[in-house]
């Protein structure tokens, strides 16, 4: 019975071919590192944007609504972001929609920081909503661009939209045990 290689041995072949294979283009090894960050920040978010409206009294409604606001344009924009990639380029497209998100986070930092929080019919609300609506648009816009930037960046290379597919699968799985366990470390650390 052989047993399947874990994600340790996956990379290190990856890494044993990186000579001949898409982790010898510097390009490519750059985007997997930033889709890492991006992967890990995007598990954090889902967990932190209910935490920050459930927290602050916002009740479920509220949140509800915050989650529609995201999802919503998240989906709408993926074809959006389809025509856009053609159009500017998958590369181009990719980072301007992850500054805008870095950008909208920061605001959804700054609105957390506030002692008041968001309640339902408060400015920080209406505020939360746009910065959800926001974030879930840059992040369907991005979504099309991913899959047609690494052709170009590795060279055309089979074997890299290969181990991106596979590093992506792994960098979830892993993003969210770092999300699920945020919540226990926070409020371990209160006491």
């Amino acid at each position: 019975m052989s047993r399947r290689p874990g994600l340790a041995g996956r990379l290190s072949g990856a890494w044993r071919s990186a000579g001949s294979g898409p982790l010898g283009v510097r390009s490519f090894r750059l985007l997997a590192g930033g889709q890492f960050a991006s992967t890990i920040g995007d598990f954090c978010y889902a967990v932190a944007l209910p935490w920050l409206v459930l927290s602050t009294h916002g009740g479920t409604v509220l949140l509800g609504t915050v989650l529609a606001c995201y999802g919503v344009p998240r989906t709408g924009l993926i074809p959006v972001g389809g025509v856009l990639a053609d159009k500017v380029g998958p590369r181009t497209l990719m980072l301007t929609a992850d500054v805008a998100r870095g950008v909208l986070v920061a605001g959804l930092a700054v609105l957390a920081a506030r002692h008041a929080g968001p309640r339902d019919g408060s400015d920080d609300a209406l505020r939360l909503r746009h910065l959800s609506a926001l974030g879930g648009g840059s992040r369907g816009a991005r979504a099309a661009s991913r899959a047609g930037a690494v052709p170009p960046i590795a060279g055309g290379l089979v074997a890299a939209a290969i181990l991106f597919g596979l590093t992506q699968r792994e960098f979830r799985e892993f993003g969210a045990v770092q999300a699920a366990s945020a919540p226990k470390a926070a409020s371990g650390s209160r006491k």
